[in-house]
C-alpha cells in the first residue's frame, strides 16, 4: 500500500456522525457510521432540540470504529495528516469555559425564534442589503437572541455560543470558543470584511459570547489525550477548522466552473452555485458562502428532501422501493413532499404545507410521485439562483445520501434537463476530508479538492423523457401559484 497521507473528514448530521478517511489518491479508505438516539431531545410543532453530548458520543463511536478499519487494513496512525468536522448550519448549543452544554442545543430546523429574526432585520437593514440577505428563524443568531430573550439565566452562564462543528472541535483539542466563517455566517458574520459587525453591540449579551472566527481550513489544534481515549484516533492528530455541511457537501461534489451548482440531498435540500462575486436576491432568500481564495458560493437550504422516506414510507426499503417504482415515472400525480410546517427555499412560506398523493392510490405510485416532487422543487429552485447569480445551464454535482439513487438521479437530470455528477464518495465528510488536505498539505481548497474528489457516475437529461416530465413541472408550479406559494 502506498505510504501517501490520510485525511479524515467527520460529518455532524441530523441523524447521526459519519466519519471516514481518503487518502491522495482519492482512494476511499474507510467508512463508519454512529446513529443519533431516535428519541433525542425534542421534536414537536416546529420545535427541534438534540443534545450536544449525543452528538460527542456518537462522534466517538463513528471515530472508534473508522480507526479500527484502518488498523485492520494496515494503514498507520502515522499516516493520518489531519481531520476536519462539518455540522449543521444554524444549529447552535451555549455552553461554559469549560465547553459543557447548559442547555440542549437548537437545531437549524427549530422554528420558534421568528420574532427574534425579524428583531435582528429590523436593527441590520443596512448590513442585510450589503450582504444580500434576510435573518431567518433557521439562522443560528436568531437562536442566540432567542435565548437571551426567553432563557436569560442560561446566557448568563454562556461563555460562548458554539455551532456543531464548534463543540465537536472543541472537543477534540480541549481549545473552545472558535468557529469558522462558513458556521458563523448564520450568526451574522461579515464575510467580506471578515470580521463580527458593529451593529452587533446592540445585542451585547450575545455578541459578548461569540466565538473567534477562522477561515475554514484553518490550523485549530490537536486531538488531546482524553479526546484520543474517546475517540481512537491518535493523540496529536491535526484538528483543521471545518464548514457548515452544506459547504463540505460542495467540496465533495466535483464542482469547479462559476455557474455550476452542488445540491446535497440529505434530510433537506442545500444549494450552492460557483460565482466569482458575491450574489444578492432581493427578498433575501440566497446568501453567500465564501471559500478560502475568494470565490463565493450563492446558495440557500430548502426543507424538502428525504425526510419524507421515513416519514411517509417507514417501513420500506427505499432502495427496493426505487427499483419498483423507475417504470412509474414520470407519474402525472403532483406532489410537493413537504413533511413538516414552513419553507425556506426556493420560496419563504412559514405557513407552507405539502401536498401529497391520496392514500388511496397505490403505494409505488405515491412513491414514485414524491420521488419527482423534490426533483421539482430541485428545478425551481436552480431557477432562482441562477437568476441572482447571472448564470444559465450550469452542470449540477450531487452529494448526500439521497444521490446513492440512480433512479432518482435519472429522474432528477430529466425533470431538471440538466447532467447531474455524483462523486465516487458524495458525502459531505469527504468534503471535511477536503478541508484537513488543504490544511495539512498547505494548498488552495480547490487544489485539495481536485486530488481528493472524482465523478463515479453522471446522468444525462433524456430528451424524451425530459420532454414528460416538463408537464408534470408545470402542473407542480400551478399548484404552488394556487396555495399562494410563489
Amino acid at each position: 500500500m502506498s505510504e501517501e497521507a490520510v485525511f479524515i473528514g467527520i460529518d455532524m448530521g441530523t441523524g447521526g456522525v459519519r466519519a471516514l478517511a481518503i487518502d491522495q489518491r482519492a482512494q476511499l479508505l474507510a467508512v463508519a457510521d454512529a446513529p443519533l438516539p431516535a428519541s433525542d431531545g425534542l421534536r414537536r410543532s416546529g420545535l427541534h432540540e438534540q443534545s450536544a453530548e449525543s452528538w460527542w458520543s456518537a462522534l466517538c463511536s463513528a471515530c472508534g470504529r473508522l480507526t479500527e478499519t484502518l488498523t485492520r487494513a494496515g494503514v498507520s496512525a502515522d499516516r493520518l495528516a489531519g481531520a476536519a468536522v462539518d455540522g449543521t448550519s444554524g444549529t447552535v448549543v451555549p455552553v461554559d469555559a469549560q465547553g459543557r452544554p447548559l442547555h440542549a442545543a437548537i437545531m437549524y430546523n427549530d422554528g420558534r425564534s421568528g420574532p427574534e429574526a425579524e428583531e435582528l432585520n429590523a436593527a441590520a437593514g443596512e448590513f442585510c442589503a450589503r450582504l444580500g440577505y434576510r435573518f431567518a428563524a433557521s439562522f443560528g443568531l436568531a437562536k442566540m437572541l432567542w435565548f437571551a430573550r426567553h432563557a436569560p439565566a442560561i446566557v448568563e452562564r454562556t461563555r460562548w455560543f458554539l455551532h456543531q462543528a464548534d463543540f465537536a472541535a472543541g472537543r477534540l483539542t480541549g481549545c473552545w470558543g472558535v468557529s469558522d466563517y462558513s458556521n458563523a455566517l448564520k450568526s451574522g458574520y461579515d464575510l467580506i470584511d471578515e470580521g463580527w459587525p458593529a451593529w452587533l453591540g446592540r445585542f451585547p449579551e450575545v455578541l459578548d459570547r461569540l466565538p473567534r472566527v477562522v477561515a475554514p481550513a484553518e490550523f485549530l489544534g490537536r486531538v488531546c489525550a482524553q479526546a484520543a481515549e474517546a475517540t481512537g484516533l491518535p493523540p496529536g492528530l491535526a484538528i483543521f477548522a471545518g464548514a457548515s455541511d452544506g459547504t463540505a457537501g460542495f467540496l465533495a461534489s466535483g464542482a469547479r466552473r462559476p455557474g455550476d451548482f452542488n445540491t446535497t440531498l440529505g434530510t433537506t435540500l442545500v444549494f450552492k452555485g460557483l460565482s466569482r462575486s458575491l450574489c444578492r436576491h432581493p427578498e433575501g432568500l440566497v446568501y453567500c458562502h465564501k471559500l478560502p481564495g475568494g470565490l463565493w458560493l450563492p446558495g440557500a437550504a430548502g426543507n424538502v428532501g428525504c425526510e419524507w422516506i421515513a416519514t411517509l414510507f417507514p417501513a420500506e426499503d427505499p432502495a427496493r422501493m426505487d427499483a419498483a417504482a423507475a417504470g412509474r415515472l414520470p407519474i402525472d400525480v403532483p406532489a410537493y413532499p413537504l413533511v413538516r410546517r414552513g419553507e425556506r427555499f426556493p420560496f419563504l412560506r412559514p405557513a407552507a404545507e405539502g401536498f401529497l398523493p391520496p392514500e388511496s392510490l397505490d403505494p409505488l405510485d405515491r412513491y414514485a410521485a414524491c420521488l419527482q416532487g423534490v426533483a421539482c422543487v430541485e428545478r425551481l429552485a436552480y431557477g432562482v439562483l441562477d437568476d441572482v447569480a447571472g448564470t444559465s445551464g450550469g452542470e449540477v454535482f450531487s452529494t448526500g445520501g439521497g444521490s446513492r439513487s440512480d433512479i432518482w438521479l435519472q429522474c432528477r437530470a430529466n425533470l431538471t434537463g440538466r447532467p447531474i455528477h455524483r462523486p465516487a464518495c458524495p458525502d459531505s465528510a469527504a468534503g471535511s476530508a477536503v478541508l484537513a488536505a488543504a490544511g495539512a498539505l498547505g494548498c488552495s481548497v480547490t487544489e485539495a479538492a481536485g486530488r481528493l474528489v472524482r465523478v463515479e457516475r453522471t446522468m444525462v437529461p433524456d430528451p424524451v423523457e425530459a420532454s414528460r416530465f416538463q408537464t408534470v413541472y408545470g402542473r407542480f408550479c400551478d399548484e404552488l401559484q394556487r396555495r399562494g406559494y410563489l
